[in-house]
Formats: structure tokens, C-alpha cells, sequence
């Protein structure tokens, strides 16, 4: 039964890194975690599915979870769906529970890994409407996941200027989402992207290249710290930063 997942997760809680991760993660109840390392999550899915598929498919029933760990674990049964219909039907009935940034940071489906590039673009489709949702996670999701095109025939130009429809959120969790999503853009994509740096764009249109100011400072930011970006870039990168206005 579902029940002995639920029991297996609990079995690896550790209540000082539940503390820890409460802090990480403000938007969650605290009483809702466990402190369950991802590592011990992601052998622990493989092992359920390998050995008691069935056990998985009435767990994945069983929403809502008690515990944070157990959605975790939920999104993690989901990721190794290989058919991406089953996975697509699968991840669109969990999104009312994708309520914090940790669970749509873990999305990662094999099936559109590897080999699978003919669903790439069924993938696209989907990051597209997530992004054009209400719920504030569904839009995280969205551009989280659309990322995992950057380095694919799936990308398209067009891709920044939806997310950048989002710079202009009130949600904290959505704009980090945009910022990071630009700063992998720079790095991986940096032709295409690269316009959308170099002016900010105070109005928040998003007709032409040109974040808003203060998506671009985060934008900036995240790129700063990654280790892809070259030296000559970061340079002119903090110029630019440099001269937008700053935001409490």
C-alpha cells in the first residue's frame, strides 16, 4: 500500500536538516518537513519503481501529501516516466500540488532526454501554457522546465521573449525564474541573448529586446556568478548593472 511509501520516506528524515531546509523553503509549513536528503529520495524512487510499481501507482493517487518530501518524491516517480503522454497527463494533474519552488526545480523527465527528441517539442508546447497560467509555481514550472531546450533544436528566440513577458511579475519566485532563465541563456545561447542585456528596457515592454531594470539586474546577477560566462563578458555585464537604478 501507498502507506509504506509514506512510512519509507519518514524512515529517512533527519529533523536538523528539516530545520534547515524550512528556512530554505519559507513558503512551506514547517510541519510539513521531514529532512530528507534528494539523493536519498532519488535511490529510494528507483528502488520503489523497480520493486513495487504498484505501491507507486496507488502513492501517486494518494494527493494531497502529508509531508513536503512526499511530493518531492512524487515529482521524482514522475521523472522516470519514459512515454510522454503518460508523463504529460501525469505532471498536469500534480500541478495544483506544485506549490513551492523546490518541486518545480526537480522536474526533469526522462522522456525527453537522450534519444527522445521528438518530444521536445510537445515539451515546448506545454512549458509555453504553463507559463501563460495564473498559479505562480505552474508559471516557475514553465520556465524552469522550457531551460532544458536552451542546448536544443527545440530553441527558439521566441522562447526569451515569452519568458520575458514574465519579467515584470510581482512574484518574487517567478522573477528569479526569469532572471535564472537568462543567465543560462547567456551562457548557452549567447547570440540570442545577449540583446536582451544590453539595454534595459524601463517601460517593462517587452516588444523589443530589453528586460525591465530590475529583472535585468537579477538577470545579471545570476549570470555574474555563473562559471560559463567569460571574464570579458562578466565585465561589460557590470558595467550595465552598474548603471540601473537599484530597488529595496
Amino acid at each position: 500500500m501507498s502507506s509504506s511509501i509514506s512510512q519509507a520516506v519518514r524512515e529517512l528524515a533527519e529533523p536538523k536538516l528539516a530545520e534547515f531546509t524550512a528556512k530554505l523553503i519559507p513558503t512551506v509549513d514547517p510541519a510539513r518537513m521531514l529532512g530528507v536528503r534528494m539523493p536519498a529520495l532519488r535511490k529510494l524512487a528507483k528502488k520503489l519503481l523497480r520493486e513495487h510499481p504498484q505501491e507507486v501507482a496507488e502513492f501517486k493517487t494518494t494527493v494531497p501529501h502529508d509531508f513536503q518530501e512526499e511530493d518531492l518524491l512524487h515529482v521524482l516517480l514522475l521523472n522516470e516516466e519514459r512515454d510522454f503522454a503518460a508523463w504529460h497527463a501525469e505532471i498536469t494533474d500534480f500541478l495544483p500540488y506544485m506549490t513551492n519552488w523546490t518541486l518545480t526545480d526537480a522536474v526533469s523527465p526522462v522522456c525527453v532526454k537522450g534519444g527522445k527528441a521528438a518530444n521536445l517539442p510537445k515539451l515546448e508546447r506545454s512549458c509555453l501554457n504553463w507559463m501563460l497560467d495564473d498559479r505562480v509555481y505552474v508559471q516557475r514550472l514553465g520556465v524552469v522546465v522550457l531551460m532544458s531546450l536552451l542546448g536544443t533544436e527545440s530553441f527558439s528566440p521566441e522562447h526569451l521573449r515569452a519568458v520575458a513577458a514574465l519579467a515584470g511579475s510581482e512574484e518574487y519566485y517567478v522573477r528569479v525564474a526569469v532572471a535564472w532563465y537568462f543567465a543560462e541563456a547567456l551562457a548557452r545561447q549567447e547570440r540570442a541573448a545577449l540583446p536582451w542585456f544590453a539595454l534595459a528596457n524601463s517601460s517593462g515592454s517587452t516588444d523589443s529586446p530589453g528586460l525591465p531594470a530590475v529583472a535585468l539586474r537579477m538577470a545579471i546577477t545570476k549570470a555574474i556568478e555563473s562559471r560559463r560566462i567569460p571574464d570579458e563578458l562578466k565585465a561589460e555585464l557590470r558595467q550595465i548593472r552598474s548603471t540601473l537604478p537599484r530597488r529595496s
